[in-house]
């Protein structure tokens, strides 16, 4: 009797927990029902509000006849500064390019002038020597025999030759330089200067080279040079061994006479060189000294 009753007590929790899950079903099951047969609520249409958007104003200033002069004025300030700037620009450079023809030019005359000073000399000893020259061609005859003139062979046909540097003179013809020294005395003097080289450089190859080549043909005719085959190598003028007193090929008066006007005429040639050169070099001197003295050079 008692175990019948635990059994009872024992069921009665589970009788109630099923029917507990028996009526929660039903009842989810009549919400589902009831959800599906009625529609859904519709959400209210909302009133559409319309913005308005307002446009700025804008003020349109009519411009005066001033502000557009001033406008103009400004541009064509800022042009004319620049137009400026651009050309003191070149103005400088020319300037500097300018004092470099001129530094240049300045050392080529010191070369020049240390070529001069030492060619002036020579052509004083050449002339000497030429002057002793001629005195014995005087005094020649079969019985004296040459008088020592072999000494002077070389004499009336070589002479000193002024090498000018003309390298700045040349790069201002080429390149139009001399347009930027616009020191019209400078510039003149400097063409001054190359006008009187290139009157040396007419002198000898038309006259002094003419009258060369007439001596060296009538060397041929008085001198044996037999006696001296050192002439044909390349030997120092000084060791040269010249026959005392020598033989001549000939003794005709003619002939003599006809060497005698050639040596003199050469002499003469010679004198007037070394005029244009001691000329040359005073011309070199006071460019010298100007360009010192106007650009400070040394």
């Amino acid at each position: 009797m008692s175990e019948e009753k635990n059994i009872e007590r024992s069921d009665r929790p589970q009788a109630a927990s099923d029917n507990l899950a028996e009526h929660s079903r039903e009842k989810n099951a009549e919400l589902k029902n009831e959800d599906l047969s009625q529609p859904l609520p519709q959400p209210k249409p909302q009133p559409l509000t319309m913005e308005v958007h307002k446009h700025p104003h804008h003020v349109t200033h009519k411009k005066k006849w001033p502000e557009y002069l001033l406008e103009f004025l400004m541009l064509f300030l800022a042009v004319f500064l620049g137009f400026i700037a651009e050309n003191q620009r070149e103005h400088l450079v020319e300037q500097k390019r300018a004092l470099q023809y001129i530094s240049s030019f300045y050392e080529d005359l010191k070369i020049d002038n240390r070529q001069l000073e030492d060619l002036i000399p020579k052509f004083k000893e050449k002339d000497q020597r030429l002057d002793t020259m001629l005195t014995l061609l005087k005094g020649i005859s079969k019985s004296t025999g040459a008088r020592s003139l072999y000494k002077y062979y070389y004499e009336p046909a070589n002479y000193p030759d002024f090498i000018y540097t003309d390298r700045t003179i040349q790069q201002l013809k080429n390149s139009g330089g001399l347009r930027l020294i616009t020191n019209k005395e400078l510039s003149d003097s400097i063409t001054a200067y190359d006008a009187s080289v290139k009157q040396i450089g007419i002198s000898i190859s038309e006259a002094i080279s003419e009258q060369i080549h007439l001596i060296r043909q009538m060397n041929n005719r008085l001198f044996d040079l037999r006696c001296c085959p050192e002439i044909g190598e390349y030997y120092p003028y000084n060791s040269i061994r010249f026959p005392e007193p020598g033989t001549l090929l000939t003794y005709d008066d003619k002939v003599l006479a006809e060497y005698y006007n050639s040596v003199l005429f050469i002499r003469r040639m010679f004198n007037i060189q070394r005029i244009r050169l001691g000329q040359l070099k005073d011309q070199n001197n006071r460019l010298q000294q100007y360009l010192k003295k106007e650009y400070h050079l040394e």
